[in-house]
């Protein structure tokens, strides 16, 4: 059961794991109805064997600047534990629906083991909205939880931004160690949702991964982690950014065309206040990284080239005014012809290779 439930149901938990400890996993848990088990569950001869699903049904935001995200999730956790069986004859029905406190509180009495769990890349409290338990007759439990809480996202690179593909991960860690508890997925209650409500990314692949960490015992425990991954639409970032950028870089290459070099100038001085806009624009998206990513090269890039755009204009205004108008017209015409064009090209090519290409 998870840590974020009432502090009683916290306490027997951790007493019980410290009596496991202590004892050497040799915990006497009796059955109420025939008296005695010979091969009690949760010890080193007989770890306790728990099924974890994962299923997120919304996520609700991506948090870029914070690495993280926030979601709504329904965890279930099965297993099955002689020790809570009971006659179903005595109780009328063949099981029994508790609440989670509740069952915990239970266990806790008889000495059975309740497999409780943390979110590893957990970051806000967790806001339980909906949480039971059913307890089948032969001691298998079904616990099954619906919460809403924001979660690390420490994986994000933005290197390839905006065609950068995002890895997200929901971790569910064992307080217990493997010797004592072991996880397992259940497939078939995990993945994503089909309305997750997020419209700036589109996310999808997702599967179910076991593993082994260290865990609050600082021994090693059993995490069954649910992965997918969220690739962005493009759509957004054709019109709204790269669209306009074509137009200035052919804007740019259009001053070439004018005979009034002062002209030329105060346009592409222009020009350069708008580079300058998009890039606090896109920068205000994303953390302070460390490196740059392929838009922000591309961006830096188109910045210097419209700088350089206004250096070479006003060495041609000086080649005129000091009577060398026929050298100015040469190099405005290789201009126009080569250095331009194959300068962007040669951008855009390095860009692609670089930043999405080269792993």
């Amino acid at each position: 059961m998870s840590l974020t439930m009432n502090p009683a149901r916290i306490f027997c938990t951790l007493a019980l794991a410290a009596c496991v400890f202590a004892m050497g996993g040799k915990v006497q848990a009796q059955n109420a109805l025939d008296g005695g088990l010979e091969a009690l569950v949760g010890t080193p001869e007989n770890p306790l064997d728990v099924g974890i699903g994962i299923r997120i049904d919304q996520v609700t935001s991506v948090d870029q600047k914070a690495e993280n995200y926030s979601a709504v999730v329904v965890l279930r956790v099965e297993w099955t534990d002689p020790a809570l069986a009971f006659d179903r004859d005595v109780v009328g029905r063949d099981f029994q629906v508790f609440n989670p406190a509740t069952l915990a509180e239970h266990a806790s009495e008889i000495g059975a083991v309740v497999p409780a769990f943390v979110i590893h890349n957990q970051q806000s409290n967790k806001w339980i909205h909906e949480s039971a338990a059913s307890l089948h007759h032969d001691g298998r439990v079904v616990y099954v939880e619906k919460s809403s809480l924001t979660l690390q996202a420490p994986h994000f690179d933005f290197r390839k931004y905006p065609f950068d593909t995002q890895k997200f991960f929901f971790e569910v860690v064992s307080i217990f160690p493997s010797e004592y508890v072991t996880y397992y997925p259940l497939d078939d209650y995990s993945g994503l949702g089909d309305l997750l409500g997020e419209e700036e990314w589109v996310l999808g692949n997702a599967r179910v991964q076991h593993s082994t960490v260290t865990g609050l015992s600082g021994r090693d425990s059993d995490q069954v982690a649910l992965a997918f991954e969220g690739s962005r639409h493009l759509t957004y970032y054709v019109i709204r950014v790269f669209l306009p950028m074509l137009v200035l870089i052919t804007v740019g290459w259009a001053l070439f065309f004018l005979d009034e070099y002062r002209r030329r100038i105060e346009i592409a001085g222009g020009n350069l206040l708008v580079f300058v806009a998009f890039n606090w624009a896109i920068s205000a998206d994303l953390p302070k990284l460390g490196y740059l990513t392929f838009l922000d090269f591309t961006l830096q890039c188109m910045f210097l080239m419209t700088g350089a755009l206004i250096v070479f204009n006003v060495a041609l205004r000086k080649l005129k005014v000091s009577g060398r108008e026929g050298a100015a017209r040469k190099l405005d015409n290789y201009a126009i012809k080569w250095i331009y064009p194959l300068g962007y090209a040669a951008i855009v090519g390095y860009a692609v290779f670089a930043y999405l290409i080269t792993p």
